[in-house]
C-alpha cells in the first residue's frame, strides 16, 4: 500500500530552517518559487523549510516510536545521529563480532534487522561492495502556497546577549575593555507553507536487492504502525525544524489529506488552492481506470475536524486491511 500526506500549515515568526550566520546574522532558507503576476510568469525567493529537516524530525519521531514498541533501532540512530551505515565502522554494529559481511545482500539484511529507522529512512553504504537502499518515504519542501506566496516574509529580529557583571569587571582589567553586551539578529519567516509526504508500506522489510521479506511479516507490520504512528505525531506536535526553543511558531495545521492506494500515487500539491477535491477526482479516475481500491480522508469533512482525526482513521483503515 502507499499513503500519501498533504499538509498546510500557518507559521508565524519561525526559524524553523537557517542555512548560515554570517557575523551575528542568521539567515532564514530561501528558494525560487514560480509565481503568475499580471499574466507573466516570475520568480521570488520566499522562506522554506527543507524536506532534510522535515525528515530528520520524522525519524527522530520514529526512532522513539520504534524503541516504545521494542523494535530494534541502532544506537545512533536512537540519538538522533542520522549518519546510518555510511561505512563499515558505522555498520559492525549491526553484525556479529562487528564484522561487516562481504556480500551486498547480507549487508541489506543485517542492517535492516537491526535498525528499524534504516529500514524505512534508507541507507547508503559506501564500503565494499557499496549498498544502497532508497528511503522507503519522500518529503517534499515546505513551501508558501500559491496564493500567499508574495505576502510571505522574512524580517530579522534584534536581540540581545548580556555579559556578566564580574566577569564584564575582570575582563576590564585584564584587557582594558570589554563588552557588556553583545546584539544578534535572526532572520524569522511567516507564511503558509505547504508539504507532501509519501510512504510505501510494501517497501518496508523487504529487500531492496532481490525483493526478498527480511523480517517477519509481524515486524513488518510492527514497523508500518510505528512509521504511521510517527507521522501522526509530527503532524500533532508540530516537532519539526530549528530553534523550537525560542522560535516556536504560532499557528498550527489548517488543512490536511491523506490517500491510501495500491500502487504509487501523490496528491495534488497542497501549495495549490482546491488541492483536496483535485486529489478526490484524480482518485476516482485512477479507481475507474485501474480497478484499484483506495480511500481519502480530508480534513474538516465526515467528522474528521482535526490532524488527529484524519491519522487516526489512516491508521485504522490500514489495520483493517492487515497492513499495519
Amino acid at each position: 500500500m502507499f499513503v500519501s500526506v498533504g499538509a498546510r500549515f500557518e507559521a508565524n515568526v519561525e526559524a524553523l530552517n537557517m542555512v548560515e550566520t554570517a557575523g551575528n546574522y542568521s539567515k532564514h532558507r530561501r528558494v525560487p518559487y514560480i509565481v503568475e503576476d499580471k499574466g507573466a510568469i516570475k520568480i521570488i525567493y520566499v522562506p522554506a523549510v527543507s524536506g532534510e529537516s522535515i525528515a530528520h524530525a520524522f525519524q527522530e519521531l520514529l526512532a522513539e516510536e520504534a524503541a516504545a514498541e521494542n523494535q530494534k533501532v541502532c544506537r545512533k540512530c536512537a540519538r538522533g545521529e542520522f549518519l546510518k551505515s555510511m561505512d563499515e565502522e558505522n555498520a559492525a554494529e549491526k553484525f556479529e563480532d562487528k564484522k561487516t559481511p562481504s556480500v551486498a545482500e547480507e549487508i541489506e539484511k543485517g542492517i535492516v534487522k537491526n535498525c528499524t529507522v534504516e529500514d524505512v529512512g534508507g541507507f547508503l553504504y559506501a564500503g565494499k561492495p557499496p549498498v544502497k537502499r532508497t528511503s522507503s518515504f519522500q518529503v517534499s519542501y515546505a513551501l508558501p502556497i500559491k496564493k500567499m506566496a508574495v505576502y510571505s516574509t522574512v524580517e530579522p529580529q534584534l536581540h540581545a546577549r548580556h555579559a556578566i557583571i564580574a566577569k564584564v569587571e575582570e575582563k576590564k582589567r585584564e584587557v582594558g575593555t570589554a563588552a557588556e553586551q553583545m546584539l544578534y539578529y535572526v532572520e524569522t519567516g511567516t507564511a503558509i507553507y505547504a508539504f507532501t509526504l509519501n510512504i510505501d508500506l510494501k517497501a518496508i522489510g523487504i529487500s531492496a536487492i532481490t525483493g526478498n521479506l527480511l523480517i517477519s511479516e509481524d515486524e513488518v507490520k510492527a514497523r508500518r504502525r510505528s512509521t504511521i504512528r510517527s507521522l501522526a505525531r509530527m503532524l500533532s506536535s508540530g516537532q519539526f525544524g530549528a530553534k523550537l526553543s525560542r522560535f516556536l511558531p504560532l499557528g498550527g495545521i489548517i488543512s490536511l489529506v491523506a490517500s491510501v492506494t495500491e500502487k504509487p500515487f501523490t496528491i495534488t500539491s497542497p501549495i495549490y488552492d482546491g488541492f483536496e477535491d483535485n486529489t478526490m477526482k484524480r482518485l476516482e479516475k485512477i479507481a475507474r481506470e485501474f480497478n484499484e481500491e483506495y480511500r481519502y480522508f480530508v480534513m474538516g469533512r465526515e467528522g474528521l475536524d482535526t490532524p488527529e482525526h484524519v491519522m487516526t482513521q489512516l491508521l485504522q483503515y490500514l489495520k483493517s486491511r492487515d497492513i499495519v
